[in-house]
């Protein structure tokens, strides 16, 4: 659920949108486990999903994502500089 959302996050800063098809690409798995995730995401308020207009993350989404995207700065950060 975390690499969704940072991925809709990044999708969205980078395009202005995220679509399906455009995470699908991005995290190399099918576009059927795509849909069953932004429906689980729309289920739970973390997303906001308009079909043939792509997606948008509700206000606490666009936090999570920021702290994971964090988190895995920091975390490569330290893998740098142990090895």
């Amino acid at each position: 659920m975390e690499d969704y959302l940072e991925v809709i996050d990044e999708l969205i800063q980078q395009r202005g949108y995220a679509t399906t098809p455009d995470i699908s690409k991005y995290l190399n798995v099918s576009p059927p486990s795509v849909t069953k995730m932004v429906k689980k995401l729309d289920e739970n308020h973390c997303l906001i999903y308009e079909k043939y207009r792509g997606l948008r993350l509700t206000e606490g989404s666009i936090k999570i994502a920021q702290n994971i995207r964090e988190k895995h700065r920091l975390f490569a950060e330290f893998l740098g500089t142990i090895g």
